[in-house]
């Protein structure tokens, strides 16, 4: 039954999802927004979107704007918290699929790992090109650890 209803939803929707999150200081001026959208994302996609929404506002105060409000507070009230594996083993993509369709975690919870993955995943290759073009790493290096946090995320 599961398989139907992420078929069925998966062809309708295809599994995009995008969003807005307005971000407003003391006196209700607009000073920032964070954006989100996933393609292609048929499983959870809601719910990545609103973890990344929620990550983008909390890195924004955290780097020291002055955010007083936002446009859905509701994105900042979740709880985007998901379990450990029950091996111990760290989230992979591959793993996470395999626990959902094995009903080891929801629907909400495989977004919210798929979500956090890719944001680790981004932030390091954005670093290892940083470095790259710094110098502070050759390009073999740079493959290197590309292929080290490739199979991070995907679990291949």
């Amino acid at each position: 039954m599961k398989y139907l209803v992420a078929l069925s939803l998966s062809l309708s929707l295809f599994g995009c999802a995008s969003g807005q999150l307005d971000l407003f200081d003391a006196q209700g001026k607009k000073i920032g927004e964070c954006t989100a959208g996933y393609n292609w994302h048929p499983i959870g996609v809601e719910a990545s979107r609103d973890w990344l929404l929620n990550y983008c506002a909390e890195l924004a105060k955290s780097e020291g704007s002055k955010v007083a409000s936002v446009s859905d507070q509701s994105i900042l009230e979740r709880d985007y918290s998901y379990p450990s594996h029950p091996s111990g083993q760290k989230w992979t993509r591959k793993l996470a699929w395999d626990s959902y369709w094995s009903d080891l975690i929801s629907e909400r919870e495989y977004g919210y790992i798929v979500a956090d993955l890719e944001n680790v995943f981004f932030l390091r290759s954005v670093e290892l090109e940083n470095k790259l073009e710094t110098g502070e790493i050759s390009k073999q290096q740079f493959i290197n650890l590309m292929k080290k946090a490739k199979f991070a995320f995907h679990g291949k």
